[in-house]
């Protein structure tokens, strides 16, 4: 039996012990101070043995600890008492991914459901900055509902060699990573990227990478890179593509295949070579120059001047330009209703019910617009193109419209007649020129 059972680190009451890595072992407690159930992970002695490696480990859990998203587990302390280094976190009754694949593949429902979470969780840890350094999936958890939770995010990084200020600087190389353990925190070598196995800084791609190889046993039931030994392993990973996996899963989608293969396509952070350069006739190989490089497609100039953001992508400008042509519609007719008001005659009705008939189809016409972007690029485009002409027209009958009527109402309702012609010359100059140049560059220019 466990000597650590039954007996207590700080007010933490250990229980039973629920497994064992690299990192060390870990327990289920009881809180004595707020009276609930939480993980307590030990850490093994060597893990921070230099005071360098303790601030940066103390300051790495803090880091993953502030995350605070649903799919990541959060960490409640941490602490030592005596010689003994631990961390306490919050306990989830489930299995882990490990234990849920085993022999086989999972359901393709499940793997969607899981995967979305896992990816979910990713981006948030990687929009703060925060790298997992050891995505595996014996280090995500599925409690009784489904719901995915990853452990382990940001302590991967107590393990790297750093600069002391008493050693001199030294780098993980390939061979320092055979001498890890299978599971250390340094990363499992059959879910490594390549830039762990070769010693190199790690950043997002390398969990892109880690999770791909977790979204391959999750679809086929095997590790995409597997070898005899580590350093197989390790040359399998830098030197060589992983089977595809619909050849292990027949009726694995091609777009979700796509999603896979990209993730472990890396070349110009590896050195791999892709299967494109081999000359496969495989799927093609992820242009990662291109998407490392490449910088967020601008609105044409035109479109910046008018909404002074070009940080925001031509889609979204898009979006806003037909929201505001509705709000516009709406605004004229309240302004129309009131000239209606302040005159008489036939004309003056007869001005605000074309109005309000132009105003309410050239809105209906745009509303139609979001909700076809909503839905599929394809549709929109077909969508856009039938509708152009209509709201071009409907656009600039209203503008001509309202002219009219601030012509008509100059004289004795100046500032109803500028409000009026303001409004005539926006909704007249966007179906004229903005429309089109926004439909050209987040419709049929724009990867959106």
């Amino acid at each position: 039996m466990d000597p650590l059972i039954g007996q207590a680190l700080g007010h933490y009451r250990i229980e039973a012990k629920l497994g064992e890595g690299g990192m060390g072992v870990v327990y289920r407690a009881f809180d004595t101070h707020l009276d609930r159930p939480v993980a307590i992970k030990i850490l093994r002695a060597d893990a921070t043995t230099s005071p360098e490696r303790q601030r940066r480990f103390v300051q790495e859990a803090k880091a993953a600890s502030a995350l605070n998203h649903p799919n990541i587990i959060h960490i409640y302390d941490i602490s030592s008492s005596g010689d003994v280094d631990f961390i306490a976190m919050e306990f989830v009754a489930g299995k882990t991914l490990h234990q849920l694949i085993g022999k086989n593949d999972l359901p393709l429902k499940d793997t969607l459901k899981y995967s979305v979470q896992i990816a979910d969780a990713l981006a948030r840890a990687h929009s703060a900055g925060i790298v997992h350094r050891d995505l595996k999936p014996a280090n995500i958890i599925v409690d009784e509902d489904g719901r995915v939770k990853l452990l382990d995010f940001g302590l991967a990084k107590l393990t790297e060699k750093t600069v002391d200020s008493e050693a001199a600087t030294a780098t993980m190389t390939a061979e320092d990573a055979l001498l890890t353990e299978e599971g250390s925190i340094v990363g499992t070598v059959a879910y490594m990227s390549p830039e762990q196995a070769e010693g190199r800084k790690v950043d997002a791609r390398s969990d892109i990478f880690s999770f791909g190889s977790v979204l391959y046993e999750m679809v086929t039931g095997r590790r995409p890179f597997e070898g005899a030994t580590k350093m197989s392993t390790i040359s399998a990973i830098l030197q060589k593509e992983p089977p595809p996996p619909s050849g292990l899963a027949p009726n694995l989608p091609a777009e979700l295949e796509k999603i896979i293969l990209r993730c472990l396509r890396d070349d110009s952070a590896s050195g791999k070579r892709s299967l494109a350069s081999k000359g496969s006739d495989q799927a093609p190989a992820r242009d990662s120059d291109s998407v490392k490089t490449a910088k967020p497609e601008e609105p044409p100039a035109l479109v910046r001047k008018l909404f002074g953001s070009a940080g925001l992508k031509p889609y979204r400008l898009w979006e806003i330009l037909h929201i505001k042509i509705c709000l516009r519609n709406v605004l004229l007719v309240y302004l129309a209703w009131r000239f209606k008001n302040v005159t008489s005659g036939t004309w003056s009705l007869a001005l605000f019910f074309a109005i309000l008939f132009f105003g309410t189809i050239q809105s209906i016409m745009a509303a139609v617009l979001l909700f076809a972007g909503s839905m599929d690029r394809e549709f929109l485009r077909s969508e856009a193109r039938k509708f152009a002409p209509w709201l071009r027209a409907f656009g600039l009958a209203n503008g001509a419209l309202a002219i009219s009527i601030a012509v008509w109402t100059a004289e004795g309702h100046t500032i109803l007649a500028a409000l009026i012609a303001f409004l005539g010359v926006a909704i007249g100059v966007t179906a004229l020129t903005l429309k089109p140049v926004m439909d050209r560059a987040a419709i049929y220019n724009s990867n959106r």
